[in-house]
């Protein structure tokens, strides 16, 4: 039997650009509010986020500011993470609680 694990980093944007002055790129761009998070994973399904920020940043450079995160999701109305990514863990530990519990009470009753 193979388990794969892995991690990684993903950047969604979440509004709409907003034009600002890029004190790196010394011009006005359009920056893009987004939502960088990291990620783990075990075997594809159950995962676990860790490292989330919202920032403004330059579409050119990535020069930008980090944002308030209760603000952003109170605006947002929902986190855009994937679900198997925010609470697979979890989930994975549910089902080892369940499996275990089953095996106890195959052999004991």
């Amino acid at each position: 039997m193979m388990f794969l694990v892995g991690r990684g980093e993903r950047i969604v944007p979440v509004g709409p650009p907003e034009p600002q002055h890029c004190p790196r790129c010394g011009e006005v761009t359009d920056f893009q509010p987004r939502l960088r998070y990291q990620y783990g994973s075990f075997d594809m399904l159950f995962g676990f986020t860790y490292g989330k920020r919202y920032e403004l940043a330059c579409p050119q450079c990535g020069h930008g500011w980090r944002l308030d995160t209760r603000t952003m999701e109170r605006s947002l109305g929902r986190v855009p993470i994937p679900f198997r990514l925010r609470f697979g863990l979890l989930v994975l530990a549910g089902l080892m609680a369940l499996l275990a519990a089953a095996w106890a009470f195959r052999h004991n009753g």
